[in-house]
């Protein structure tokens, strides 16, 4: 036997050995040595006893006896904690003092009375005085001392007898002692870890009647995880069910930690500040052995019920999963508070990679094992494994507990604020502008663009136009990017990357621009504010590169309490005193302790400000002073999502037929741009999501937020179940955070689903024209004219508007000016607005193609939205390639006064009927015109879905006092799909259109979809293939990446 064990401790020490390895611990900021758990560690956890065995030991159990046994040992650690000097008992004390005081007196007196006596009688006998003493009186005087004595003595045995006899202490085992020991220390500096075989007592009988949807996150982290890794045999997977048994998990210990090096910044790790509880536990898990061979059996133990589509639709192949082992050490670190319920932010790693073993059962009759199928059980280990890996030492996951265990709703954005970067122009880049085609035919040149992101995390967040074949581009393009704390705990740097665009081969690196994220919020130049910069470029070695670069760069932070106090017209002192002093009454206690909780009242009262700070921000309304801001978006959950069975009969629509539960996933649509795209939920009327984002709003008053739900079907195009329309203007008319549930509609399906709203302003200022759509129609009215010195040759021309998205015409005037054909109006779809510019061509016709002799431009970027301008734009005119210099710089060279234009303009945001053209080459854009037409037909929320103010103030600047012109003017953008850009399209085929999303019709039938779905998709991969072709001969710009659920 021991050779065996000795056997095991080595294979155990080895594989100990081979994965250890030492980290900074996130909980601590100390360095330790950690390894994963092993398969021989797993195994070697004792299973827990049958039902048998334990129904064999309560019969052999006395309960009278056991409680008695368990009554007197208790009585016994009090003995053992009270009566054996393990404390210092101020009472007794006193009393024993008394006790001893009291018979030294006595014996004292009676002794000194008799030694009086015996000096009285020596000094007379030898001063020769009268009063001899004879035998008798010798006799006596000894006799009464004795009886002194005596009588001190019985008075002291006498107040002895008043005393409780101290009862003899237990014999207790060295180790029962030390645990005993333990219980009185408070600063946890015992090595050993503490028992918990009373918490593995309470968690046997907690844990069958925890509600298991409480563990629908864990079951949606997981089935995230395999979805993401799909085997190419399987084309979906469903967690259709979890339960957490009647066996629950065991606690092997709990070890108390110090703070350690928390409080100082360590790799990276911000510093903590406050209330901690620093733990370490190691858990456990044992699958019961059960003697039936039902499901019904194994139920007792953790289980997952899976649902695998397999790939060619050759059906679903139900899988019991059930947990037979899990051995897992993690720390954490949790944050208390003064109220209920007392914990906060808790910090979570795991020292070292846990180890699970998994235990599949096919439900489908006469089906091999599943864990006997080549590559599934390793896929599903894999998928368990990465997620663990994520939460790894010195990795880490924070987790609310307030939030979770109160239920108290979420009142701030994740985001700390907004990196603005206004990309102006690049120069001395050593390439210059070719001067002909016919010295230069491939049309060499410099392609450049540029995009921005995080140097550390290497993926471009946003980029520029490309502009061809310039040595001096000039862009003038604005991007706004989130800053989190995943930012700031990576100390990222904003980095700017200069290409040069090729269209056969990829494209070149042309130089960096880094700048430290830490610099750009600590400088005072560019905290809050726009500081422009002249930087140059340098090479990923580091060395300098040819050129520089004009930009401007600012952090703009959140608005704080203070400011918008002062906009809803509050002192801000009154109310910070008021928080504080709440604080002072919560902590009372701790600052009586004096000058050694003084740090930590301090830090409670900045907790309690910022707190409060949030709770006041979120119960009241934005402010117009401060427009621009950050949004989350947060789906939950939809609650009874059904697909409408079209055709059918009411009693088949009873029968619960999993082939026809939708498999649904979201999107975030805002100001009609797609955003963010959520995971698969494979077939499921409750799909639980618990996804969402962040993001950039230039002006909450006029945004709109559409989330559209659909469902992923094989052979089909994604049927849209439903819309939920959120205009923020009503959204966010009394509270800048809103949580509930709403309808959605418009589609094939019906259901409810819970979301949440987050908008926190930033201290930003936009001009006007910045705050807004990136996509709209164009509308330039009739009667253009021109003043000044306009040639004649030039005034006959007739003019040509012309965009990067499409094209229109006006004719001369012979009376002067330029006027539209007869039911032609001049609207032109924009895709790109501030990166787009407005292009007027004076075309004269000849023999051959059409000459412009002169031009003029316009850049969209410096007209507002839904309003019309008048603009007077500079002719220039047509030479040495000035026209094509045009069309891509945002610049105006004019060298020669040749008069100006005149005419009247209208930027209509949002997508129209006539960005249908553009929608055929984008797949975006046309998801998004199908739910625009979607929410066309829809129902308008009601104002009272929306809560009210809870926070009132006296603001004539609040949302909910808007009015007038300017109130009329939010509301347009989400009614605008309606409008007259959009009836260019007949009424046929618009009802046509709309048939066939509701899967009425034609396409009510599944062979009529698959048609569909087939001719969609070969005209996807044909216009796809003409894009790779076209792309040869013409520079395509990078779109922005939609973000998808990680």
């Amino acid at each position: 036997m021991s050779t065996a064990q000795n056997q095991h401790g080595s294979e155990k020490e080895a594989v100990n050995e081979s994965s250890e390895r030492t980290v900074t611990d996130p909980i601590t900021h100390l360095p330790l040595t950690i390894h994963d758990v092993s398969k021989l560690e797993l195994e070697q956890i004792p299973p827990p006893p049958t039902y048998k065995q334990e129904k064999e030991a309560a019969l052999l159990r006395d309960d009278a006896e056991v409680s008695g046994r368990r009554h007197n040992q208790m009585d016994a650690l009090i003995h053992e904690l009270t009566d054996n000097n393990w404390w210092e008992d101020p009472l007794g004390d006193q009393n024993r003092a008394r006790v001893q005081t009291a018979i030294v007196a006595s014996a004292a007196a009676g002794v000194g009375a008799f030694g009086g006596i015996v000096l009285y009688w020596l000094f007379n006998t030898i001063t020769g005085r009268h009063g001899y003493a004879g035998f008798i009186d010798f006799v006596a005087v000894v006799t009464g001392c004795a009886v002194l004595m005596i009588c001190v003595g019985g008075a002291a045995l006498a107040l002895r007898l008043f005393q409780r006899p101290a009862r003899s202490a237990p014999h207790f085992q060295s180790n029962y002692r030390d645990d005993i020991r333990r219980i009185l220390e408070h600063d946890g500096k015992s090595d050993g870890p503490e028992t918990v075989a009373w918490m593995n007592s309470f968690l046997k009988s907690l844990w069958p009647i925890v509600n298991p949807a409480l563990f629908v996150s864990v079951s949606d982290i997981l089935e995230d995880s395999l979805q993401a890794t799909l085997p190419k045999f399987i084309s979906g997977v469903r967690v259709a069910d979890i339960g957490q048994g009647s066996e629950p998990i065991r606690i092997l210990g709990i070890r108390w930690l110090d703070s350690g090096a928390a409080t100082r910044e360590v790799d990276g790790m911000q510093a903590e500040e406050g209330d901690f509880v620093n733990m370490e536990v190691s858990i456990a898990y044992r699958a019961r052995q059960t003697s039936g061979k039902g499901l019904r059996s194994r139920q007792v133990n953790a289980h997952i019920l899976m649902q695998f589509w397999l790939a060619g639709g050759l059906g679903v192949l139900p899988v019991w999963v059930e947990l037979q082992g899990l051995l897992a050490t993690a720390r954490m670190r949790i944050q208390l508070t003064p109220n209920p319920p007392f914990l906060s932010l808790m910090t979570l790693t795991l020292l070292g990679k846990p180890k699970l073993s998994l235990k599949c059962t096919p439900l489908a009759k006469n089906f091999l094992n599943v864990m006997d199928i080549p590559g599934l059980s390793s896929w599903i280990s894999s998928s368990i494994d990465t997620t663990m890996t994520e939460y790894v030492a010195p990795r880490s996951i924070n987790l609310d507990l307030k939030t979770m265990l109160a239920g108290a709703p979420k009142m701030d954005t994740d985001a700390v604020g907004v990196i603005i970067v206004t990309l102006r122009r690049a120069y001395g880049l050593g390439v210059g502008r070719p001067k002909s085609m016919v010295k230069n035919p491939m049309g060499k040149g410099a392609d450049m663009y540029v995009t921005v992101g995080w140097s550390k995390w290497g993926k471009p967040l946003w980029s520029t136009r490309i502009i061809p074949k310039e040595g001096e581009p000039v862009w003038e393009e604005t991007t706004a990017i989130i800053v989190g704390p995943s930012e700031l705990n990576a100390e990222e740097g904003l980095k700017l990357q200069l290409w040069d665009s090729d269209r056969f081969t990829v494209d070149d690196l042309h130089g960096n621009v880094e700048v430290p994220l830490k610099d750009i919020i600590s400088d005072p130049s560019t905290h809050n504010r726009l500081t422009r910069r002249d930087d140059g470029i340098m090479t990923d070695r580091g060395e300098p590169a040819k050129g520089r670069v004009i930009w401007e760069i600012g952090y703009f932070e959140k608005t704080t309490l203070k400011q918008h106090l002062e906009k809803k017209h509050k002192d801000y002192d009154e109310v910070k005193a008021n928080i504080e002093h709440e604080s002072e009454l919560k902590l009372r206690e701790a600052m009586a302790a004096g000058d050694e909780k003084k740090g930590e009242v301090e830090q409670q009262k900045k907790e309690d400000l910022k707190e409060r700070s949030d709770e006041i921000i979120s119960a009241s309304s934005p402010t117009n002073d401060w427009p621009s801001g950050i949004i989350s978006i947060r789906i939950e959950q939809i609650s009874g999502l059904e697909v409408e069975k079209i055709g059918e009969v009411k009693g088949d629509a009873e029968e619960d037929d999993s082939d026809d539960l939708p498999s649904a996933y979201c999107t975030i649509i805002m100001n009609h741009q797609r955003l963010y795209k959520t995971r698969t939920k494979m077939k499921s009327t409750n799909p639980y999501f618990d996804a969402g984002t962040e993001k950039f709003v230039k002006n909450w008053r006029n945004t709109t937020i559409i989330i559209a739900v659909r469902d992923n079907r094989f052979h089909e195009m994604d049927p849209l179940l439903g819309i939920v329309t959120l205009p923020l203007h009503e959204v966010l008319k009394h509270r800048s955070q809103w949580t509930g549930s709403l309808p959605i509609i418009g589609g094939v399906g019906h259901g409810r689903m819970r979301l949440s709203l987050i908008f926190r302003s930033i201290q930003l200022h936009l001009p006007k024209r910045l705050l807004g759509w990136d996509v709209g129609t164009l509308e330039i009215y009739s009667s253009v004219t021109a003043t000044g010195p306009v040639p004649a040759d030039i005034a006959s021309c007739s003019l040509l508007f012309r965009t990067k998205y499409g094209k229109g015409k006006m004719k001369v005037d012979h009376e002067g000016g330029w006027f539209e054909r007869p039911g032609r109006p001049v609207r032109l779809a924009v895709k790109k607005r501030y990166a787009s510019g407005l292009l007027l061509q004076f075309r004269r016709a000849v023999v051959g193609p059409d000459v412009t002799p002169a031009y003029c431009t316009l850049w969209l970027k410096d007209i507002p939205d839904d309003e019309d301008v008048r603009i007077s734009l500079p002719i220039c005119r047509n030479e040495n390639g000035s026209l094509n210099y045009a069309k891509s710089n945002a610049s105006i060279q004019v060298k020669e006064d040749l008069g100006r234009v005149h005419l009247t303009l209208r930027f209509w945001s949002g997508l129209s009927g006539y960005h249908r053209a553009l929608s055929h080459k984008d797949r975006n854009m046309a998801d998004v015109m199908e739910v625009l037409d979607c929410a066309e037909g829809s129902e308008h929320i009601p104002q009272d879905v929306f809560p009210q103010e809870e926070v009132v103030y006296s603001d004539s600047s609040s949302a909910s006092e808007w009015s007038g012109d300017e109130g009329e003017k939010a509301k347009g953008p989400e009614f605008r799909v309606t409008q007259e850009p959009k009836g260019a399209f007949k009424d046929f085929r618009k009802k046509q259109g709309e048939l066939n999303r509701k899967h009425r019709g034609l396409m009510q039938w599944k062979a009529a979809r698959n048609v569909a779905w087939f001719g969609h998709g070969v005209e996807g991969k044909a216009g796809s293939l003409g894009n790779r072709v076209l792309g040869q001969f013409k520079h395509r710009d990078r779109d922005a990446p939609i973000e998808t659920e990680v």
